[in-house]
């Protein structure tokens, strides 16, 4: 994807401004952030088997000498797939933008149709530290229907600066999934 598309698609003029631009889009109104979604798989020929937004974001909003960012290539992360063939539910503890997750998620459903593909039977959990991935990252997993939680935090001290829930209704891999931000300061009382 060229930045000339994402500046058009999130109405912004400056790369850096795309975090927050994707971010509003998550939070605001389904119908709108749908017709983004449309856009975005179309503006990619709906080929969803990679991160998108990965070289763009390597090159220019990624903080690599701050705090030691580094991502996968695509073969890596479908090599990593095949080699553990894990069926069930997967842990990212270094999330980044989301690529391991979405090579393992074409991995799995590039083997079955899609109406045998269920969502909820792959769940997903994982964990990143940087604010500016964090939204990629939701759009990455929401858009491809995939279902699980998301830790905005550092998963060597478990300190969470939020909590995403990504939910996907119809449990259909050809649907997109809602995201839930949850309070992370409400007590969950066991019964």
């Amino acid at each position: 994807m060229n930045k000339d598309d994402l500046f058009t698609c999130f109405k912004i003029d400056d790369l850096k401004d795309l975090p927050d631009a994707v971010l509003n889009l998550l939070e605001g109104d389904l119908d709108t952030r749908n017709k983004v979604y449309a856009e975005l798989i179309q503006l990619n020929n709906y080929d969803m088997s990679f991160d998108w937004f990965q070289g763009l974001y390597e090159n220019e909003l990624s903080e690599r000498k701050q705090k030691k960012q580094d991502f996968t290539p695509n073969s890596i992360g479908v090599l990593c797939s095949e080699l553990t063939g894990q069926l069930g539910s997967i842990h990212e503890p270094t999330a980044g933008n989301g690529s391991m997750i979405i090579a393992d998620w074409w991995q799995r459903c590039s083997k079955k149709m899609p109406w045998e593909h269920f969502p909820s039977q792959n769940m997903v959990t994982c964990w990143e530290l940087s604010a500016r991935s964090i939204p990629i990252l939701l759009l990455n997993m929401s858009i491809r229907g995939i279902m699980g939680y998301v830790y905005h935090g550092d998963v060597l001290t478990k300190d969470i600066k939020q909590k995403y829930v990504l939910l996907n209704r119809i449990d259909d891999t050809l649907g997109f999934s809602e995201i839930i931000k949850v309070d992370i300061n409400t007590k969950i009382v066991e019964v």
